[in-house]
């Protein structure tokens, strides 16, 4: 699918602010990455420092990077001057295996933001890159919201986001709290086993209208999206929207949809008749669902 850098950069213009992570550990390469994802308009590159899974780590990126933050720092210095207009920020772990102490972490974060970056998403858990998958590396760990606090209180230049655990909108809020210092939180299980809540974010902690189409609206709009890529519909492509009627009556009847028509021939190439089609069946089950839109 993704054969060549438009189909893997592509993305609608109307998605802004819109974020590319990289994953690298050679400062060159990581560079010339940069720049091509500079040409695309990206608004921030994050470079990923605390993904577990083996494949990232024979990689030499990912967590492993959190026990060489001076490599991190030669990465970032080398972005900031291919892309100096576009912000380069860090997604990283409390720790990962022995390097769990506090204090390396502090000096994880006080290295790198020396090289020109200044805002952290911290996965509020140390990762093991030996004895537990990426699965339970997402929830074996303890959570230590605390640390981040903590981080955002001793390095007043710079900025924390959260991410971990979080589960709802309620959570969002509490973290958010003022006296946190906390300038975002991210979220990811949440928004595969419920997408359909995201649409309440803007609304309920930031004040703005938030979403007001539909349900079904909004599918439809992401299948448009889709076939503009000229991407295949298949399943990775339909992952983000799988659960969209979540906690619905008869939602498996949309879900076993996509699942079982994708393979037909008429929508290899035709993401949103597919979409369409499955709503519409779903529809005869639960009339309502579909055209549902956020109070």
């Amino acid at each position: 699918m993704f054969n060549s850098p438009e189909k893997l950069l592509y993305y609608n213009s109307n998605e802004h602010p819109v974020v590319v992570q990289l994953g690298g550990s050679n400062p060159d390469d990581m560079a010339k990455a940069a720049s091509l994802c500079a040409s695309y308009g990206y608004d921030e590159i994050n470079i990923n420092c605390g993904c577990p899974s083996p494949r990232v780590k024979e990689g030499s990126f990912g967590a492993v990077l959190m026990k060489e933050p001076l490599t991190v720092a030669n990465i970032v210095a080398s972005m900031k001057e291919a892309v100096n207009k576009i912000p380069i920020t860090i997604k990283c772990r409390l720790g990962v295996d022995d390097n769990d102490s506090y204090e390396e972490l502090t000096n994880f974060i006080s290295t790198v933001a020396k090289s020109g970056t200044n805002h952290f998403i911290i996965h509020a858990r140390k990762a093991f890159l030996e004895g537990l998958n990426p699965k339970e590396n997402r929830s074996v760990p303890p959570l230590r919201y605390d640390w981040v606090y903590k981080l955002a209180k001793e390095f007043p230049g710079l900025q924390f986001s959260l991410n971990g655990g979080l589960q709802n909108i309620e959570q969002m809020k509490e973290v958010m709290a003022e006296e946190n210092k906390l300038v975002g939180c991210m979220f990811g299980r949440l928004a595969y086993n419920n997408p359909w809540i995201i649409g309440r974010i803007d609304k309920e902690i930031f004040g703005d209208k938030g979403c007001e189409l539909s349900r079904k609206e909004v599918l439809l709009k992401y299948g448009e999206s889709i076939d503009k890529m000229n991407g295949v519909c298949n399943r990775t492509i339909l992952k983000p929207i799988t659960y969209f009627f979540a906690g619905e009556k008869n939602s498996n009847q949309y879900r076993r949809f996509l699942g079982t028509k994708l393979r037909e021939e008429k929508y290899k190439e035709n993401a949103k008749l597919l979409i369409e089609d499955a709503v519409e069946l779903f529809s005869q089950y639960n009339p309502t669902a579909a055209n549902k839109v956020h109070d």
